[in-house]
């Protein structure tokens, strides 16, 4: 089965994507890495320390053989290349997990809402 993880560089969705990888899946990550981008902004890191995405990927392929994808774009906002994805893969099944990462952030200003 073809599985699209929207969030797939998060929390819940990383380890959903290795788990469907390992399962036999065929596994897709979009994500904007948002995240990161905000620990920076706020000047923060995780307690535990991530890894960059092709890192990550890397890794997996090297321990698994298996491959997972990556694509790097905003669910959200990027409506042509979602389309586009929707069109070329035709994916069995998607999993959502992308979002804003705290509530709080979000409400700090119109532009971080978005």
């Amino acid at each position: 089965m073809k599985v699209i993880v929207f969030g797939g560089d998060g929390f819940c969705g990383w380890p959903n994507a290795l788990h469907l990888s390992q399962l036999g899946h065929e596994v897709i990550i979009v994500d904007n890495l948002s995240r990161r981008k905000t620990d920076i902004e706020l000047e923060v890191s995780s307690l535990i320390p991530i890894r960059p995405m092709g890192e990550r990927l890397a890794a997996w392929k090297e321990l698994t053989g298996k491959e997972i994808r990556f694509f790097n774009f905003t669910v959200g906002q990027d409506y042509d290349k979602l389309l586009a994805l929707f069109k070329d893969e035709r994916p069995d099944a998607v999993i959502h997990f992308a979002e804003q990462r705290a509530a709080p952030y979000s409400m700090k200003t119109d532009q971080t809402k978005r």
